[in-house]
């Protein structure tokens, strides 16, 4: 057994799997503060920046298929807006600067 325990320590130590798992953790945190800026400010915006009131239940009637046109676009500002945030995270405030595998700047 103390076999087992030492190779799950020497696991969990050399492939970084907290690391990882922090990550993650903060990462579904970012993403559920990011979605209640969009649903709460971002969309109620758009909504009086476009024309009809509920976009997002938009949807467009091809023969038999319901496409919920709406929904799909309220998904894409979700993404790109953590996208964004992601990317100025890794940028700015972990100070990484683009590096080629040759060790060569790529900016």
């Amino acid at each position: 057994m103390h076999n087992i325990r030492s190779e799950f320590l020497k696991f969990i130590r050399s492939y970084g799997v907290l690391g990882v798992a922090v990550g993650i953790v903060m990462g579904q945190a970012v993403a559920k503060v990011i979605t209640v800026i969009v649903e709460g400010l971002v969309m109620p915006i758009l909504e009086v920046v476009l024309p009809g009131a509920k976009w997002q239940d938009a949807v467009w009637h091809l023969w038999r298929i319901n496409i919920k046109i709406g929904l799909i676009i309220a998904a894409l500002i979700d993404f790109f807006i953590i996208s964004v945030v992601v990317f100025f995270l890794v940028k700015f405030i972990l100070k990484i600067d683009p590096i080629d595998e040759k060790g060569e700047e790529l900016c």
